[in-house]
């Protein structure tokens, strides 16, 4: 076998006389009052609890390698259960600057670091494997102060009526994080939603919007109880000014329209504007 755990030199305290780790993918009968698994002071959830078996505590790997951020992957036809540490690779670059992750078991790239000729920074958040989604690295003055900042949009989630991202913004010399106001919150704030007889009333700021029956085309039977903002939000600069947008949702296979926001640079943050909201065209 490639690689191990030193279970002793971690100090882990058992209660038996020997403690072994069993891969995740195993399926073992257990008792239906499961052995807790605390790690750190947190208790840790697993597809598969410890069990006691043949006098030994049996602990899915899994869940002992994420802890010290390992990959384990098992070999059916040498019998070998492997080890690693994941690889460091750069997943996005534009000119002289990179965004490096390391893939993990759940098909993400995590541990994300923003590289440049004249700073490495660590970037919060996680990004999909998925090539089509790498992150997106643009050279842009928001501020209208003639200084570029590094704008860096990660995909964290996207499927059939999904796409999830998320902006980071950075100083262009140093690497220092800009706040920058979180664009759905403001948005739920901004805008509610009815469903009536009619057909679906929005109100955006004060502004009412009305879709009557005759223009949507999903049966009323698989409406949600009232439209639903959140599952595909996404952000985008053009000339040097930041929005963001949110599908507007009335079914699992419907969208009516997005909302829009337009951030400014104000004290020091890019704060939110007021949302406006625009109909899918027919």
């Amino acid at each position: 076998m490639k690689g191990g755990l030193s279970l002793k030199s971690k100090k882990w305290v058992v209660v038996t006389t020997a403690v072994c780790v069993l891969l995740g993918t195993s399926v073992i009968a257990f008792a239906s009052n499961p052995i807790k698994l605390i790690i750190n002071g947190d208790e840790r959830y697993t597809e598969t609890p410890p069990q006691i078996i043949n006098g030994r505590v049996m602990v899915p790997l899994t869940a002992i390698t994420e802890v010290f951020n390992k990959i384990v992957s098992y070999n059916a036809n040498s019998m070998e259960v492997e080890i690693r540490d994941p690889k460091e690779k750069v997943i996005s670059q534009m000119d002289n600057i990179e965004i490096t992750g390391k893939e993990s078991e759940d098909g993400i790239y995590e541990h994300l670091q923003l590289v440049t000729d004249q700073f490495s920074r660590k970037l919060d958040g996680y990004n999909v494997t998925n090539p089509t989604y790498a992150p997106e690295i643009m050279s842009v003055d928001l501020k209208g102060d003639g200084n570029k900042e590094i704008a860096v949009i990660l995909t964290t989630g996207y499927g059939t009526g999904v796409y999830i991202s998320e902006l980071h913004l950075r100083e262009g010399d140093s690497g220092i994080e800009i706040p920058v106001e979180d664009a759905l919150i403001a948005m739920k704030k901004q805008f509610t939603g009815t469903v009536t007889s009619k057909g679906i009333d929005m109100k955006v700021n004060g502004h009412h919007t009305l879709l009557t029956n005759d223009k949507l085309n999903t049966e009323r039977e698989h409406w949600f109880e009232e439209p639903v903002i959140g599952n595909i939000i996404y952000y985008n600069i053009e000339n040097n000014i930041l929005k963001a947008s949110a599908a507007v949702q009335i079914s699992p296979g419907e969208f009516i329209g997005e909302l829009e926001i337009i951030y400014t640079y104000k004290n020091g943050i890019f704060q939110v504007g007021e949302a406006i909201f625009s109909q899918d065209e027919e």
